[in-house]
């Protein structure tokens, strides 16, 4: 690839982060302290279900095209 090996649509732990922000969000009232914002995040990321993680990788085919596709430009990822 022509272009820095840095774009988000390749990268898969950005869409990790994107769903562990909100499924810690989801938790209300929010995270009275550090300590339990940490615990949070741990527990959530514990619990992204393995379709979520399995159908990330599987995608890396089509994000491939897509990022060719589009010059390293956006795409729908």
């Amino acid at each position: 690839m022509l272009w820095p090996a840095n774009s988000p649509d390749l990268n898969h732990i950005e869409h990790m982060w994107d769903e562990l922000c909100r499924r810690v969000q989801q938790h209300h009232p929010p995270p009275a302290n550090l300590g339990q914002l940490l615990q949070w995040l741990q527990q959530e990321w514990n619990g992204v279900p393995r379709a979520f993680i399995c159908n990330l990788i599987h995608s890396m085919h089509q994000r491939c095209v897509q990022c060719l596709a589009h010059n390293g430009g956006h795409t729908r990822y």
